[in-house]
């Protein structure tokens, strides 16, 4: 609205003007006034063009008093010009600094993304010292534990090394029932049972030993009252280790004095424990050698009885175990001893002469053989 009244206002001081210089250029024509010595004609034709420039400077005086803009726009250019090279230097600098500050944020941004793997290797260290952690206090109460159980052991075997410098004197002094590492007695036991099973049926071994003992002489410690002196750890051992197994296997549990044992003291004792494996089997030929004929009866038998002392010793080493008074492992029928050097002796000849197990023996024994003696083809 502004704009249309000051563009009306214009038209109609334009008009008045051109209608003021017309009439002036016209009364000057008629009357034929002249204007610093011009001719009439030339004198209204400057009239007109002072009234022209009247017109351009009236415009522009009312458009530069009503507006700021054309005001700025006539006057203002070279410090429009100025101001806008000034504003795009400082573009060009903020767009400098928004790069640099750009760049910081990527080179912050990298950082920050270093800082959070960082963090996240440490948080994963922590939480691995953590676990290491709760191991090692789970060992440290493995170890406490073990160091009672050590300490138990400690005074058992001072109970032990008390009854061993007790048993030197026994030697000297008392009548001995069971030499160092003789068997007192075994049993066997069917692996892969229970924890409580196999226990009740090793401390039934023993109170069934016990009695025996007993009465050869043995006497119950005082401080347990028991007639054997074991380590209880090494009792534990051994029930672990029994239940561990096949219960496909059998075991040999084997009882055997730790030092000396003399009449009227308890016994010091340990365990040995055996897999109780088949050694030979029935009809197997467990050696066969050439015995030269005699005729004296007596050569031949000690060639035997010394074949029968291999075959012995090839048992123990195949796992076959031997009486602990005689440390042998089996026995032979007299009438076959005697019927194989009759058989020898008669022949007059070289024969060869095999020691063949009678039965499926097992480690646990004992060993039931047979001769059979053939002429060499």
């Amino acid at each position: 609205m502004y704009s249309f009244i000051l563009i009306s206002t214009l038209i109609i001081i334009s008009g008045l003007i051109a209608f003021i210089g017309d009439w002036m250029g016209f009364r000057i024509g008629k009357k034929r006034v002249t204007i610093f010595g011009l001719r009439p004609h030339s004198t209204a034709v400057f009239i007109t063009i002072i009234t022209g420039i009247l017109i351009a400077v009236i415009t522009v005086t009312i458009l530069t008093i009503s507006s700021n803009d054309v005001k700025t726009a006539l006057f203002g250019m070279e410090a429009l010009k100025e101001e806008l090279a000034y504003l795009s230097r400082e573009v060009e600098i903020r767009n400098i600094q928004l790069s640099t500050a750009q760049k910081n944020l990527q080179e912050t941004s990298t950082q920050l993304q270093e800082m959070e793997n960082k963090y996240q290797k440490l948080s994963s260290d922590i939480e691995d010292k953590i676990d290491q952690l709760e191991a090692l206090l789970l060992i440290r109460d493995e170890l406490i534990e073990e160091k009672e159980k050590l300490s138990q052991e400690v005074e058992e075997l001072n109970a032990a090394v008390k009854a061993l410098y007790s048993g030197i004197t026994w030697i000297r002094e008392g009548e001995v029932i069971f030499g160092s590492d003789e068997q007192i007695a075994l049993t066997i036991v069917q692996g892969g049972g229970s924890i409580e099973e196999t226990r009740e049926g090793l401390i039934k071994f023993l109170n069934e030993t016990s009695d025996r003992v007993l009465a050869m002489g043995a006497k119950k410690d005082e401080r347990t009252n028991q007639v054997f002196i074991i380590a209880q750890q090494e009792f534990e051992d051994i029930v672990q280790k029994i239940h561990d197994n096949d219960s496909n296997k059998e075991w040999i549990v084997r009882l055997l004095s730790s030092i000396n044992v003399v009449k009227g003291e308890p016994v010091v004792a340990r365990f040995v424990l055996l897999e109780n494996k088949l050694v030979f089997k029935i009809d197997e030929e467990i050696i066969s050698e050439e015995i030269e004929s005699s005729e004296i009866p007596g050569e031949v038998e000690k060639k035997l009885l010394s074949l029968l002392r291999k075959v012995n010793i090839l048992a123990v080493e195949g796992g076959i175990i031997p009486d602990p008074k005689f440390s042998f492992v089996g026995t032979i029928s007299a009438v076959n001893l005697y019927d194989t050097v009759k058989t020898i002796v008669e022949s007059g000849t070289k024969m060869q002469v095999s020691v063949i197990s009678v039965y499926d023996t097992w480690s646990v024994g004992p060993l039931r053989v047979r001769m059979e003696a053939k002429p060499i083809s």
